[in-house]
């Protein structure tokens, strides 16, 4: 019992491992206060992505979509991007945005905590660029 305690203990710990290491590399927020104050700092946009430590298409989001050259620049100057898991951080994002559905892309009013846009499922780098371009169109400054 002990061991099957210490193997689930272990994974745990993997699976937030694997996103704190991400985001530490991206250069995303890990923490939705912090993400959102920086937001209205910058007067930016918060685009939080919802993943899932168990969800295939999350992983090939971050590695194939999140970490491309075309949509790195957006990321940096267009948007704060935070990046949580919906098992594990649950707590630490409103409720509103918990969903079933990942990957989900919010992309949140800084100043009224209220999504603007949303998108769900996995995108080519391509076609999110596309979606970035509209978001930026969306987003109406206070």
């Amino acid at each position: 019992m002990k061991l099957l305690f210490t193997l689930c203990l272990l994974t745990l710990t993997l699976f937030s491992a694997h996103i704190d290491s991400y985001a530490t590399q991206m250069d995303f927020e890990r923490d939705y206060k912090t993400a959102l104050s920086k937001a209205k700092k910058e007067n930016k946009p918060l685009m939080m992505v919802l993943g899932s430590s168990y969800c295939p298409w999350c992983r090939k989001f971050e590695r194939e979509t999140l970490s491309s050259s075309l949509i790195k620049p957006y990321l940096e100057d267009d948007f704060v991007t935070l990046i949580v898991d919906k098992r594990y951080d649950i707590e630490s994002f409103p409720k509103e945005f918990r969903t079933n559905f990942t990957p989900k892309v919010f992309f949140i009013n800084s100043f009224t905590q209220k999504s603007f846009y949303e998108t769900t499922a996995y995108m080519k780098k391509k076609d999110f660029a596309q979606e970035l371009e509209i978001v930026k169109d969306f987003y109406e400054e206070p």
